[in-house]
């Protein structure tokens, strides 16, 4: 088994990963009852990282790592959606809805547009992976097939049955769609932001010892003058006399 760290990821890493995912889930075409853009309001990566299963080793060196993986995941991580859908079926296109002559409900042929709020968590995964991670041109992970065994699906309209079932089946879709094409991308976008906080981190640590080195040299040299004061008050250097 091959052990992953997974940290506390900071502030500002969760700020740029949910600015990229933003992206990536407004890429392409949405459902067509989702008619505003989908945001990340909250995005909680857990404290439980996948498990992998070394399969094989191509690369191995100090700078350089490539292998494939068995990957699962069943951790904790969440992420809350804001978006606006289409509520009244009358605007949607004619091939998703059916109204028969027994159908009582009246509905105007308006649009009805609501805030919905989406909360997808449970996140449960397995698959086969390609995993390259460089030290300087950041992490790839390819999934070589299709990963998602399950996940939650909770939204404001969790008391409707029939759109709960619907929201679950069209997310599931986005959510498949976005790790074959999307995450990839998004993984190597994210690993060259913590390079570049590392190698920032790096270079801060640097200049802060090397102001602690010049600031302790300085105050060396500072008591160093104060003692040879201190010595010629105690003993004073005596003036040569000329006779004249």
């Amino acid at each position: 088994m091959f052990k992953v760290n997974w940290p506390r990821f900071s502030e500002d890493f969760i700020a740029q990963a949910s600015h990229q995912l933003t992206i990536a889930l407004n890429k392409g075409q949405k459902p067509n009852n989702i008619v505003g853009d989908i945001d990340v309001a909250d995005l909680n990566m857990g404290t439980k990282p996948p498990d992998l299963e070394i399969m094989d080793i191509s690369e191995l060196g100090e700078d350089r790592f490539k292998g494939i993986f068995k990957m699962t995941y069943a951790g904790d991580a969440h992420v809350i959606l804001n978006t606006k859908v289409q509520a009244n079926p009358l605007n949607l296109p004619r091939h998703e809805y059916t109204i028969t002559k027994r159908s009582t409900i009246l509905a105007a042929n308006h649009p009805l547009v609501v805030p919905m709020r989406l909360r997808i968590s449970n996140l449960r995964l397995r698959g086969i992976i390609v995993l390259v991670i460089d030290k300087t041109k950041g992490t790839t992970l390819v999934f070589k097939n299709d990963p998602l065994e399950k996940v939650d699906v909770n939204s404001t309209f969790d008391g409707v049955a029939s759109v709960r079932r619907f929201l679950q089946s069209q997310i599931e879709g986005q959510l498949r769609q976005m790790f074959k094409e999307e995450l990839p991308m998004l993984i190597h976008k994210l690993s060259l932001v913590l390079i570049q906080q590392q190698e920032e981190a790096a270079a801060s640590s640097t200049n802060s010892s090397s102001l602690q080195s010049t600031a302790s040299n300085s105050t060396s040299d500072l008591k160093s003058l104060n003692e040879e004061r201190n010595d010629e008050n105690r003993h004073p250097r005596m003036k040569p006399c000329i006779d004249l």
